[in-house]
């Protein structure tokens, strides 16, 4: 359970003693001195140099448990144009205590019971070998009171992150790493001996800890690739290799500490990577699970700052996968897979990797998340659920990082067209800020949908851009009329409901989505007024986005494309929108004209979730099923040939008629 420590502050007056030092200079002939002899003040009668009064050092301030041994350092304290002759210690705050001397540089005491958090204050004035007295210099001894037998140990955990270096290339900057906070990460206290669990609790946002543990005793402390939150909000979140079982990543520092050594304890995670990024293994990059961790973190707490009482479910992440950046919804636990191979990828780094994964994993638990996933790159003409999904993705990374470039690390060679084979360590990406321009422009490409959703977000304002909406906007829409639109969760649904949401907006809103060829003043769930189509996809293919059918209204043909690809791509799958006039069971038959080896198939959606599936392997084509329909509800069906349509290729693709009829 995450502790929920506040941090406070206490105030102390701080009474500094102060010395006067009064010494007459006279002419000792009429007091039977004789001669001129030479005076203690600072200057000299003869003309000699001024002195300087020296500069008391109290030493750093320590916080210990009770009965401790606490040794104050006044050692360095200086004098520019001399020496030190003597030291003057004076207790001015706290319970009296007593030193082992007043007049030594490190004199100690035992810091004594007490039954609250205290502040012993100490005051120390050196003089210097001429009598001069400096100013007074304090220290602060902050006192943790025994309770029960028991003390409290402290500490700070820091882990090692590699950030990107800003000259072509752009490789991680593995020789230079920089020490952050691990935040709201598990900490275990284990005897040194047994190994047995003595205390636990979770780091502050500042990486701090405290633990109660009996006094004296020789503990390791171990730091737990977990985020662990219960109540409201909540959430557990660990990265481990693998997804079976619960072994998360851990680190351990060398040597173990005593539970009385009081100061706060630094426990740096060391990034284990050489400045040529190499590591023996996986269990060697001590930092990289905390830093995918608060990656992560930071983009709870981005959603907290619109929804602040969330629950988010378990997630684990397999670092050390070889799923490519991959977000799973299936299984026991949902999972994000993340590369960890220095030898060609490595994901631990890359934030908007881990945050554009985490992306998915919001819009699946708090939105709707139609997309049937599958490879996509810049540029693609993708299926409309697909650009919205990897749109959205890359968006929430650059919102909640609050950085648009989007950097992706990798070993290899950048140049391939030299002929030569020159692996380096280097980062691609790309400005989730810069729009598509011209024709590039489309509801069917994740580059629109991405540069769409920042900019409704950001305050920059740029070309066809004059709205800033934050995020609070953007997540209502999310989590209310996408997640119940009768429509597949596309760009079309999502700007129809935000429009409707923020109506003072909506000019602003339509400039912006046109930028993309998008037909945004009239646009609906359906795209029913949609005109625009790519270069690179027949207009048949492509539009209607969703066929209008009826029931004994048929046959309905639908162009089957593999133009722009296969599986994902925009004219493998097509739809049609079914909206019930009455309740009754239906027969949907869908037949493609795909003489080699066609297998079509088809499912039925309502509002996300799938009514049936007409995928039988066993007919083939033409394919048949029956669905039960209610009065007044709207069905998506989503038939496709599976030469063209399947996430692995089946039969040969190309361009085929889909004939569907619903009887």
């Amino acid at each position: 359970m995450r502790s929920n420590q506040g941090g406070y502050k206490q105030t102390m007056r701080h009474f500094k003693a102060g010395l006067a030092l009064t010494i007459v200079a006279a002419l000792l002939a009429a007091c039977g001195g004789g001669g001129s002899g030479s005076s203690s003040s600072s200057s000299s009668s003869s003309g000699g140099a001024a002195n300087t009064p020296p500069t008391a050092n109290a030493g750093p301030a320590q916080t210990v448990n009770a009965g401790i041994a606490v040794t104050l350092n006044g050692a360095a304290s200086s004098d520019s144009d001399g020496s030190i002759a003597s030291y003057s210690w004076t207790q001015t705050a706290g319970t009296t205590v007593a030193l082992t001397s007043n007049s030594n540089a490190q004199p100690s005491f035992t810091a004594p019971a007490v039954s609250a958090v205290t502040i012993f204050t100490f005051s120390l004035v050196v003089t210097d070998n001429r009598g001069a007295p400096s100013t007074a210099s304090t220290v602060d001894i902050t006192v943790n009171p025994v309770i029960g037998g028991n003390v409290t140990f402290t500490g700070v955990v820091q882990f090692a992150r590699a950030n990107f270096t800003a000259s072509f290339p752009r490789p991680l900057n593995y020789a230079s790493p920089v020490n952050r906070p691990a935040r709201g990460v598990l900490v275990r206290a284990l005897n040194a001996g047994t190994q047995t669990e003595r205390a636990n609790t979770v780091t502050a946002d500042d990486g701090t800890f405290a633990l109660s543990l009996p006094a004296n005793t020789s503990i390791d402390i171990q730091v737990v690739a977990r985020m662990q939150r219960t109540g409201s909000p909540s959430w557990d979140v660990r990265v481990q290799d693998g997804t079976t079982g619960n072994s998360p990543f851990t680190y351990k520092p060398p040597a173990p500490f005593s539970s009385s050594v009081g100061s706060p304890q630094t426990i740096n995670i060391p990034l284990g990577i050489t400045s040529s990024g190499t590591a023996p293994n996986l269990a060697a990059r001590a930092s990289g699970p905390f830093a995918i961790l608060d990656t992560i973190y930071t983009a709870i707490q981005g959603v907290r700052s619109v929804a602040p009482n969330t629950t988010f479910p378990a997630l684990i992440v397999d670092w050390g996968s070889q799923a490519d950046g991959t977000f799973f919804s299936s299984g026991p636990v949902q999972h994000i897979a993340l590369l960890s191979d220095l030898t060609e990828d490595t994901d631990e780094f890359d934030q908007h990797v881990i945050a554009h994964e985490f992306g998915h994993y919001i819009e699946h638990n708090f939105s709707r998340a139609d997309n049937i996933g599958g490879s996509h790159a810049i540029g693609d003409k993708i299926d409309p659920r697909v650009a919205f999904g990897e749109g959205f993705g890359y968006a929430f990374a650059a919102m909640i990082l609050n950085d648009p470039d989007a950097r992706d690390s990798f070993f290899g060679d950048i140049t391939p067209s030299d002929g030569v084979d020159n692996p380096v360590h280097a980062s691609g990406g790309f400005n989730i800020e810069t729009n598509p321009t011209g024709s590039n422009g489309c509801w069917c490409s994740e580059s629109s949908v991405y540069s769409i959703l920042y900019d409704l977000y950001d305050s920059a304002a740029d070309a066809n851009d004059t709205v800033a909406l934050g995020l609070q906007p953007i997540w209502d829409v999310l989590t209310t009329a996408q997640k119940n639109t009768p429509a597949f969760t596309t760009i079309f649904s999502f700007i129809t409901a935000l429009k409707a949401d923020q109506a003072a907006s909506a000019g602003a809103i339509n400039t912006l989505v046109a930028a993309q060829n998008i037909n945004a003043s009239t646009i609906d769930a359906f795209a029913t007024t949609e005109t625009h189509f790519p270069t690179t996809v027949p207009q048949a293919a492509a539009l209607p986005v969703y066929t209008t059918a009826t029931v004994g209204g048929g046959p309905y043909v639908l162009r089957n494309v593999d133009d722009a690809g296969h599986y994902n791509k925009l004219g493998n799958h097509r739809f049609l929108r079914l909206t019930a006039t009455s309740t009754r069971s239906v027969t949907i038959t869908a037949t493609s004209s795909n003489t080699n080896t066609p297998d079509v198939d088809f499912r039925v959606y309502r509002a996300g979730e799938v009514e049936v599936s007409g995928e039988d392997p066993s007919s083939e084509n033409p394919e048949s099923e029956q669905v039960s329909i209610t009065s007044g509800r709207t069905y998506i069906i989503d038939v496709y040939d599976c030469a063209n349509g399947c996430d692995t290729d089946q039969g040969t693709p190309g361009d085929y008629n889909l004939t569907v009829n619903i009887n």
